[in-house]
């Protein structure tokens, strides 16, 4: 099938708030530490890496829970230690079970981790356990956002490859019919484009292809879709491998086209019963700035690779190689509301349309939003310049 447009649909995700971190908060949590107030440094700690929203830790009076995801992170100070827990699942009777326990301590612990795995009553859970006159500020932020990252991502593959019940988990949010049809829609669609990317890839024998179409292939979906439970550790496993430039070629296409084959034979059934929309209560992925704006839709190589591209007539790998570079930005970075507008509109505007025009307006699009917001507030460019998007604060 020839490749005329690329599908680029908008996202059904619930938006992440864009919330810089207010770094005084963290120096005000280790001010207070080390003036011998522990439980106040503790509480300013987690009050540091709390989106909007969020209620406010006061630890002394009862225990936190911060649900991330489909993971509730327990925290309560008892006999002058901090205690934290994540509950996974309960391991059942069935023949998989030590399977489960041995995959989950091997993926999960490590050596040097400020949390480990712990086994009671059944119950597979993450624990952390520490005094609060050795608790360091720094030290709690780095491993509530471990905990609670690894607690979010490691629990559903654990109840469907080795019949873990779960428990003590945050359900997700189910979608409404209409946004379920939407997300039907696109799986099916992009997940055919993708498979006429792979045969573009085979005709071509293009490793620089290989990679974008890899990028595409994942990013795009996570980006356009709610996706929960098992599905998108399926995802992640299979882009590690089509996705990761040392392997070798021949085996990424093959994990590929593999992927995009099960994509197209799962059932509407099966995917809506991995959609859902949930709550994070700390950012899980980076907050975009000036800087990587420069990065990804600027500089002298992207130029010239657009005007090769240009140069041989090459439509189709032009407009891919933009849209990708978009993609990632959407995908896998928060940005302020009008970065975030600019970006989805520029692939909105280019989603169907005849692959030169599609990429005449990426890049249209890029010079505009570099121009814009693509360098930093930093009183540079003279009396008058117009404040940066990425100046505001958190409210």
């Amino acid at each position: 099938m020839a490749i005329t447009s690329l599908f680029l649909p908008p996202t059904l995700r619930r938006p992440i708030p864009y919330a810089p971190r207010d770094h005084l908060r963290r120096e005000q949590a280790i001010a207070l530490y080390e003036g011998g107030d522990h439980i106040g440094g503790i509480n300013e700690a987690i009050a540091y890496l709390l989106l909007p929203g969020q209620p406010q830790p006061d630890l002394a009076r009862g225990p936190l829970c911060l649900v991330q995801g489909t993971a509730r992170l327990r925290l309560h100070i008892d006999d002058g230690r901090l205690r934290g827990r994540a509950v996974l699942g309960e391991l059942g009777d069935g023949s998989g079970t030590t399977a489960a326990l041995r995959h989950f301590l091997a993926s999960v612990s490590g050596t040097g981790q400020l949390y480990q795995p712990r086994l009671r009553d059944n119950v597979v859970a993450l624990e952390f356990d520490e005094r609060l006159t050795l608790l360091h500020p720094l030290k709690l932020i780095e491993v509530v956002q471990r905990m609670a990252e690894a607690a979010c991502n490691a629990d559903a593959w654990l109840e469907e490859d080795f019949g873990m019940r779960m428990v003590d988990r945050e359900p997700a949010q189910p979608l409404a019919p209409e946004e379920v049809r939407q997300a039907i829609a696109i799986w099916h669609a992009h997940w055919a484009a993708v498979d006429a990317m792979v045969d573009e890839i085979r005709r071509q024998r293009s490793g620089h292809l290989l990679n974008r179409v890899a990028d595409f292939a994942y990013s795009l979906i996570v980006h356009a879709l709610p996706l929960n439970g098992v599905l998108p550790e399926r995802l992640h496993d299979a882009s590690g491998i089509y996705g990761n430039q040392d392997e070798q070629p021949a085996r990424r296409l093959a994990v590929l086209a593999k992927s995009v084959k099960e994509a197209r034979a799962l059932s509407d059934d099966e995917l809506a019963a991995n959609l859902g929309q949930v709550t994070y209560a700390i950012n899980p992925i980076s907050e975009g700035n000036a800087g990587l704006l420069a990065k990804v839709l600027g500089g002298r190589e992207r130029e010239q690779a657009i005007a090769d591209y240009q140069a041989a007539g090459r439509s189709f790998e032009l407009a891919l190689f933009q849209a990708v570079d978009f993609i990632y930005l959407v995908a896998w970075f928060v940005w302020p509301p009008a970065v975030e507008a600019a970006l989805n509109e520029a692939l909105a505007q280019a989603s169907g349309l005849p692959l030169r025009e599609a990429a005449e307006i990426l890049r249209t699009r890029a010079a505009a939003i570099l121009r814009e917001f693509g360098h930093p507030d930093d009183g540079a460019n003279g009396e008058g310049a117009q404040p940066s998007a990425f100046a505001g604060a958190r409210q």
